[in-house]
């Protein structure tokens, strides 16, 4: 026997016992994946795995078209209800199965009978003997050939059309966009103070999905956020997001029970392709197992394969302890409101979640990464400090474990900004920082690109970015910039005003395009930025007192401008964070004050701030590049190290 009858024969004879199962227990409701998983001695991945390769279905899928097909049997021999014949063949819920039988069938279970009856009553009329002998042979083949031309078309129309309807639809094998996007899941557990589990949920969901090479794209937590409490349709959101499948749902909670309830719809029809309910006890151990049996359901309904080695990561356990993992989940719900406040109360809730379970490793990463956007970007804490704290967290992650990406890439972000080490970073830009391998995109392949001088590369890399995460607020503005590098000043104020009604009420946005808007010449609109950062937010870094200092000296209040510079000078000697000095060094250069300039930029090299990092790039210190000042900083930043010539002002 050939090995593929074997197969068939294996395929074959495995169909048949799981059917013997569902049959002996078919009018059983709560008869699902696990207890048939249990009935066959596997394990609920491992059968999923066998008849996904034999048959290309999930289990739950399986499971529901065999009751469909035994129910369409019960129909065509007795005189029953829908309802009736609903429970007789495991259906909870006799509206969910009408609608299931009518997706699979094409009818309703009410028209089961007339079908049949057609079916048996054959259209074709007997044609008595004397008739069949005068029949024209020649006429004969050609009433045949036509007969398989309307057969193929009949095939081919129900093929196209009625099976899209199907709940059960399967996606063809050759899909050239595997695309996703899981919108946060509804939190009906009627407690609003539990919102931190659906999201959380909805971001361990997203996570794994992400190690799934064979889907092309999940657009990332981060990015989902903002249709949190949106209004817009499925069709809207999957086009805004250039995704082809948008999976919904909610959480329900009842004693130490957790329920998922999902759907996956096609973007473009908005037609349901897949729907399963989930319902798993609070414990850690169970809530990963339902994640991980989430993401392989839905990798089965978009035909995406799991290899060996991604299914070896879905299977890890991050925590055996609930209260730890119940402490992560808050802790993350802190942190994406990224602010001062959340900052602090999600590093508390890390900490606890560390001493519980000291292995915790996702717990030293996020908080690493507070560490570092605190320090930095957001100016929250002091610098050496930040710095000092998230890089003995990444340390600990690699002694947990040593070939952790997420926490080396994390070490070389930090490496760039706080510790100027270019000739680190530049060998891991080379080899790493091009390829982005998890869900949180590495901002620093394009920060690090644009700073040392490679701005085609920064577009060429936020253009690439943009495919796979079009919602992300970094990408667009981070393609202005390059635009801006490149002198394509135009383009890069059109990609900012495209874009502006998207992130009007996003921090970081806001900060970043008002210094570009600045910078491009587009005071009205750098203005208008600032103006929404100083009465929307409370955090008030050093780059907002030297915006405010510099529209304060063109309108020439001379008051205001030296209360701004005032704020800056007091930031400085409290040693807060956020480059006061650097902000003061660009103020006096618009001044021409090249004395005070190259005072605060030794000042700013001495604090070790991280816009210095800026100083080969930075357009307003292109008139001071040839003074040896200039060089001699130049050189101990660390820019020559890496056998970068400092830019002449001619360059772009």
């Amino acid at each position: 026997m050939s090995k593929a009858k074997q197969e068939g024969s294996l395929h074959k004879t495995l169909a048949n016992a799981l059917e013997a199962e569902i049959e002996s227990n078919l009018n059983n409701d709560q008869f699902g994946v696990d207890s048939l998983a249990q009935s066959m001695g596997m394990s609920r991945s491992n059968l999923h795995r066998k008849l996904q390769k034999a048959l290309g279905v999930s289990t739950s899928q399986f499971i529901r078209e065999y009751r469909l097909k035994r129910a369409l049997e019960i129909l065509k021999q007795e005189e029953i209800t829908a309802s009736e014949v609903a429970y007789r063949v495991g259906f909870s819920s006799a509206t969910y199965f009408s609608t299931s039988f009518q997706k699979f069938y094409g009818y309703t279970p009410g028209d089961a009978k007339h079908k049949a009856e057609d079916e048996v009553e054959s259209p074709i009329l007997e044609i008595n003997t004397s008739a069949r002998r005068k029949i024209n042979y020649k006429k004969l083949i050609q009433f045949a050939l036509l007969g398989v031309v309307i057969l193929t078309v009949g095939l081919y129309y129900y093929t196209s059309h009625q099976k899209e309807k199907s709940d059960t639809k399967r996606i063809d094998a050759i899909v050239t966009d595997k695309s996703i996007a899981v919108l946060p899941l509804k939190n009906w557990t009627g407690n609003p103070d539990l919102e931190y589990v659906s999201d959380g949920m909805t971001d361990a969901v997203i996570s794994r999905l992400t190690h799934i090479h064979s889907i092309d794209r999940v657009v990332p937590f981060t990015s989902i956020l903002t249709y949190k409490e949106t209004n817009k349709t499925i069709q809207e959101i999957s086009s805004e997001l250039g995704v082809e499948k948008v999976l919904q749902g909610n959480l329900q909670m009842a004693g130490n029970q957790i329920k998922i309830n999902l759907q996956m719809i096609d973007g473009a029809s908005n037609d349901h392709l897949w729907s399963e309910e989930y319902v798993r006890t609070w414990k850690t151990d169970e809530i990963f197992k339902m994640q991980r049996e989430v993401v392989e359901s839905i990798a089965t309904n978009m035909a995406a394969v799991i290899t060996e080695d991604e299914l070896a990561y879905l299977q890890k356990i991050p925590t055996k302890n609930k209260q730890a993992y119940s402490y992560y989940l808050q802790a993350e719900f802190q942190k994406n409101k990224a602010n001062e406040l959340s900052y602090s109360n999600a590093i508390d809730l890390y900490q606890k979640a560390i001493a519980i379970d000291s292995n915790f490793v996702d717990s030293y990463l996020s908080m690493a990464n507070i560490w570092n956007l605190g320090g930095g970007v957001w100016g929250f804490y002091e610098e050496r400090e930040a710095w000092s704290n998230a890089k003995a967290l990444l340390q600990s992650v690699l002694e947990i474990e040593p070939d952790n990406r997420q926490a080396e890439e994390e070490l070389i972000t930090g490496s760039f900004f706080y510790d100027w080490n270019f000739e680190l970073v530049e060998a891991y830009y080379k080899d790493h920082l091009m390829t982005p391998f998890y869900d949180k995109s590495p901002v620093i392949s394009l920060d690090y690109a644009i700073k040392t001088g490679r701005p085609l590369g920064a577009l060429k890399a936020s253009e690439s970015h943009m495919v796979i995460d079009p919602a992300n607020v970094f990408f667009p503005f981070f393609k202005a910039e390059a635009l801006m590098y490149l002198g394509s000043e135009e383009d890069a104020v059109e990609m900012l005003a495209s874009v502006d009604p998207l992130y009007n009420d996003n921090w970081f946005y806001l900060r970043e395009s008002a210094k570009l808007y600045y910078y491009l010449g587009k005071y009205k609109s750098s203005k208008k930025h600032l103006h929404k950062l100083l009465t929307q937010f409370s955090d008030y870094p050093p780059i907002l007192m030297w915006l405010n200092a510099v529209y304060a000296q063109m309108e020439g209040s001379s008051k205001d401008t030296n209360a701004y510079l005032g704020e800056l000078f007091n930031e400085y000697n409290k040693g807060s964070s956020g480059s006061p000095a650097w902000f003061l060094a660009l103020f006096y250069c618009t001044q021409e004050n090249d004395e005070k300039t190259f005072e605060w930029l030794q000042k700013s090299y001495d604090r070790h701030e991280v816009e210095m990092t800026w100083l080969r790039e930075e357009p307003l210190l292109a008139p001071l590049r040839t003074d040896p000042r200039y060089k001699d900083l130049y050189d101990k930043v660390g820019f020559s190290a890496i056998g970068l010539p400092i830019k002449t002002s001619s360059e772009k």
